[in-house]
C-alpha cells in the first residue's frame, strides 16, 4: 500500500519525536552531572577548562537540538493543518 503524503509527514513527526526524546535525555543527563565536568578532578586547569567547556557545547548541543525539533514538529502541524483546512489530500 502506497504512503500519501499526509503518512509521510506523520513518519516525519515520529521521527522527530525520536529525537527531540533523545535530545531532551542528553540534556537531563547533562544537567544531573554537570558538576562532574565543571569540578573536574584535575590540578591541571588546562584540563578542567577544557572540561568546562565540553560541559557548555554538549548543553548547547542538545539546548539547540531541542529548539530545532520544536520548530521542526510545529512546521510539520502547521503545513498538516493547512492540507486539512484547504481540503488538500
Amino acid at each position: 500500500m502506497k504512503k500519501t503524503n499526509l503518512d509521510q509527514v506523520e513518519d516525519a513527526n515520529i521521527t522527530l519525536d525520536t529525537v527531540l526524546g533523545l535530545a531532551q535525555t542528553i540534556n537531563d543527563l547533562l544537567e544531573e552531572n554537570i558538576s562532574m565536568l565543571m569540578a573536574y578532578p584535575s590540578n591541571n586547569a588546562s584540563v578542567k577548562f577544557r572540561a568546562n567547556r565540553l560541559a557548555d557545547k554538549l548543553l548547547a548541543l542538545a539546548s539547540a537540538t531541542i529548539t530545532a525539533t520544536t520548530t521542526a514538529q510545529n512546521q510539520i502541524s502547521t503545513a498538516v493543518n493547512g492540507f486539512y483546512k484547504d481540503g488538500e489530500k
